[in-house]
């Protein structure tokens, strides 16, 4: 009998179980059978997790932990199981978003098209749309900026009717969470230039995230509070 079939009967063979020192060791590999799992649930929507969490959280092992993990993702596991240590994740939400051009320039046209879809409709986006429509085409163009606010005089390609000051920071509140939850306004650096384009650049340093995840957890607090006062659910950012 060669050596690696001594080797397989060795495996075969019920492990050494030793305890020293209050740590148990084995000779063998041991590992745990896991419970059945559920597999998980995709969702789009908040209220879509709501309505299941209130239908189903008694066929799990509680608390649930409820987690925003970002500005357009929430988790759902549950408790950690007292027989393979294991969370079970029945719930995961993902917003379907549009994209948005930030951060490159983009024709008037686009501009406008994307101002007046892809963002909720504020006092300051309606100045800006108004702005933007007093844009003409001109033979001739000249652009002067202290660093604070940009004065276009009407010559060449993008410009304005009336040479005026334009305040280079606007806040806007483009759609980038959850439709359910209010949107999370931020600062963004508005830039005009020659050729016909306009850009936004975004200038909060990503801090709309964090108020994101804010609004997204008010939500579900608010709409799962039996659940959370009776200790059937947790809702964390």
């Amino acid at each position: 009998m060669d050596r690696s079939a001594v080797e397989k009967i060795v495996e075969l063979g019920a492990p050494n179980i030793h305890i020293e020192g209050g740590y148990v060791y084995s000779d063998k590999e041991l590992k745990v059978i896991q419970e059945p799992k559920v597999r998980t649930l995709p969702f789009h929507t908040l209220s879509g997790l709501v309505y299941a969490l209130l239908a189903e959280h008694e066929n799990f092992v509680a608390p649930l932990l409820v987690s925003v993990t970002d500005e357009d993702t929430v988790t759902v596991h549950s408790a950690i199981s007292s027989i393979d240590r294991m969370r079970e994740v029945p719930y995961t939400v993902n917003a379907e978003l549009i994209d948005i051009p930030f951060n490159r320039r983009l024709d008037y046209e686009t501009m406008m098209i994307t101002l007046k879809s892809k963002f909720v409709e504020t006092p300051e986006l309606l100045e800006l749309v108004k702005l933007l429509g007093t844009i003409t085409e001109e033979n001739s163009a000249q652009l002067s900026d202290d660093g604070f606010t940009q004065t276009v005089v009407v010559r060449k390609g993008i410009a304005l009717k009336d040479n005026k000051a334009v305040n280079p920071i606007v806040k806007l509140k483009p759609y980038r969470t959850f439709n359910e939850v209010e949107q999370p306004e931020s600062q963004f650096l508005l830039r005009l230039s020659e050729g016909g384009n306009v850009a936004l650049y975004e200038a909060d340093g990503g801090a709309w995230k964090l108020q994101a995840r804010r609004n997204v957890a008010d939500y579900l607090k608010s709409a799962l509070a039996d659940l959370i006062e009776a200790g059937r659910v947790i809702v964390v950012e």
